[in-house]
């Protein structure tokens, strides 16, 4: 590639001098001519560009059609990450049912220990300002041993749900290794269609950049253009990867 811009470059240096001694002479004939080559070398060289370009881009998508991976991604991979998140979808509102439902069942045992334990702590303050009779404090003693009973009971429950709750979050592990590789796949394909992408917008930049660069000519050239067509209009009709592979190597690239 340098020894063709070198080359290139030698051409244009060539030109440019020949255009500086016509002009320096006053022959605007050979001025013109010269100007015409120049603009001609230019359009030759966008051509090869733009044809190579061109065959870059042919080939990544004929590459892309038979990469096995890419076709593995589709028929495989892709259905099966969708099962994959959709058993993600399950395992979470599995978790979330069940969690909640333990701390549904776990309330109502907290709500007992608040109210039991404010009325016997009320009791007890009562006691202490020696507002009971002896009746009434044996009656506030069997209660609180009855309170302190039924309390390690709950304490026992309440730790046996806590305990199954947080079991219920055990599903992330597994969820988390599923969530990364589905991750994973979407970043394999996004790179290839990024490479795709990559090798369209040069290929059309260069297109854009020589339609711009050449002058707008008032009548057809001898040369007709062979490509795509509407269907069923002219002969050169490019009809499928075979025939763009023809054209290319024709124009040699």
């Amino acid at each position: 590639m340098g020894r063709e811009q070198d080359d290139t470059l030698a051409q244009y240096r060539e030109a440019a001098e020949r255009l500086l001694a016509a002009v320096e002479q006053g022959d605007a004939q050979t001025a013109d001519a010269i100007v015409d080559e120049l603009t001609h070398l230019r359009e030759t060289e966008l051509f090869q560009q733009l044809g190579q370009l061109t065959r870059d881009l042919h080939e990544a998508i004929k590459s892309f059609k038979l990469d096995t991976r890419l076709s593995d991604i589709a028929a495989n991979d892709i259905p099966d990450a969708r099962e994959r998140l959709n058993y993600v979808i399950t395992m979470t509102e599995q978790a979330a049912h069940r969690t909640l439902g333990i701390i549904e069942e776990a309330m109502p045992l907290t709500d007992t220990l608040r109210d039991q334990s404010a009325e016997l702590a009320e009791r007890w303050r009562a006691f202490r300002r020696r507002e009971l009779s002896a009746d009434e404090f044996r009656t506030l003693s069997r209660d609180i041993d009855g309170f302190l009973g039924r309390t390690r009971l709950s304490a026992s429950d309440l730790h046996s749900k806590l305990s199954e709750a947080l079991m219920a979050q055990d599903y992330q592990d597994i969820t988390g290794q599923i969530i990364r590789r589905v991750i994973g796949l979407v970043e394999e394909v996004e790179e290839n269609l990024v490479q795709m992408v990559a090798l369209s917008g040069k290929a059309r930049g260069e297109e854009t950049r020589r339609a711009a660069d050449k002058p707008r000519e008032s009548k057809e050239t001898d040369m007709r253009g062979e490509g795509p067509q509407m269907p069923g209009k002219g002969e050169d009709v490019v009809k499928g990867q075979d025939d763009v592979d023809d054209l290319l190597s024709s124009l040699g690239f």
